[in-house]
């Protein structure tokens, strides 16, 4: 299309010349519809996809922890059946985090007491029983008995993993670890005492308290498990006592077996042992005949050492007799329903006892 014009003006006219409006470049550029959106989905396919990589990787860590959490939980619950079925048996109790404390050193041994003691020590102890303050194992040839000392968790190497908090801020556990300490106290001056002065009546041949470098040996452990554990003997607390026979089961096989006689000495060696003790000013704050004495081939012994105390109140004769007639009321009734034909041995050495304590 074209269009022509014509200008007049007082300097002159000019003719116009063609003018080319299909040509012409527009003075403003269109906008391009198609383009803008094209460029808007372009944008919003992104953040869908950023979106949906975001929720990917954060359902797979979820994935990863809750799997972990549940690996973790199973382990836990087989650590406590398998716990449970170790009778709560675990090495690692017998080691100690407590500094060595001078009160609880022992007079060195002897050269003859090494060489029976590497004899002893030279096979296989087998789990036995767990008692208040012990695991105790058995050895092989059934001869011996060796408790290793189970401290609680925060006496232990590595406190921290049981109840790491508890014993510093909680009173409840305060408290418990204030008792824990005293019973330590208590239960390692009964063993030293028991050591050094009761060895007969106690049938201890060797206690280790203090972290040493002496005995240089080495045990092997077997747990009910079948599990096996070697234990350096230098760095755990111990007693190593001859193994003896429960009482009434004793009582009850030579009753059966109608060794009256035998059972008259059974009786006379338990009523000597507390009479013994006592005039050496010893008591003994447990006196659960039924499970802390025993027998040897030829005495009774206390087998439980942790509470055997010192009372020099019960030296004398009468006081001494008085104490073993309370601690053998239980043996006395059992005579009386079971033993019956062994009542009169046991009125007959008490009468002996009395009559002692008069001369």
């Amino acid at each position: 299309m074209k269009c022509y014009t014509q200008t007049t003006s007082k300097v002159g006219s000019c003719q116009g010349v063609a003018l080319n409006l299909s040509q012409a470049e527009p003075t403003t550029k269109q906008l391009n519809l198609n383009e803008l959106g094209d460029a808007g989905g372009l944008k919003f396919n992104g953040l869908r996809r950023w979106q949906k990589s975001t929720f990917e990787v954060v359902w797979v860590y979820s994935l990863l922890l809750v799997t972990l959490l549940c690996f973790i939980g199973s382990l836990t619950h087989l650590d406590r059946i398998f716990f449970k079925r170790n009778a709560g048996f675990c090495v690692r109790f017998l080691y100690t985090n407590l500094p060595n404390n001078p009160e609880w050193n022992l007079a060195p041994l002897s050269e003859e007491q090494r060489s029976v003691l590497d004899l002893i020590l030279n096979q296989k102890f087998h789990y036995l029983a767990k008692g208040a303050h012990c695991f105790a194992f058995i050895s092989e040839d059934n001869n011996y008995v060796i408790k290793f000392h189970r401290y609680a968790s925060h006496m232990r190497v590595f406190p921290w993993l049981n109840h790491p908090l508890g014993y510093l801020f909680d009173a409840k556990r305060m408290q418990i670890k204030k008792h824990n300490i005293e019973q330590l106290h208590h239960n390692f001056l009964s063993y030293k005492e028991s050591y050094e002065h009761l060895k007969e009546e106690t049938g201890l041949l060797l206690l280790h308290l203090n972290r040493t470098s002496i005995l240089k040996k080495t045990l092997t452990l077997v747990d009910k498990t079948q599990a096996e554990y070697t234990v350096p003997l230098d760095q755990v607390t111990f007693i190593l006592q001859r193994r003896a026979d429960l009482i009434y089961p004793t009582l009850d096989k030579l009753y059966k077996a109608g060794d009256l006689e035998k059972g008259r000495q059974v009786i006379s060696q338990i009523l000597h042992l507390i009479y013994t003790c006592c005039q050496k000013g010893y008591i003994d704050q447990d006196p659960v005949l039924r499970k802390n004495y025993g027998l040897l081939e030829d005495r009774a012994i206390h087998i439980d050492v942790g509470d055997l105390v010192k009372n020099e109140e019960v030296q004398s004769r009468e006081q001494a007799l008085g104490h073993v007639k309370e601690i053998t009321e239980s043996l006395k009734k059992r005579l009386e329903h079971t033993y019956p034909k062994l009542l009169e041995s046991y009125k007959e050495e008490i009468s002996d006892l009395g009559k002692n304590s008069l001369n």
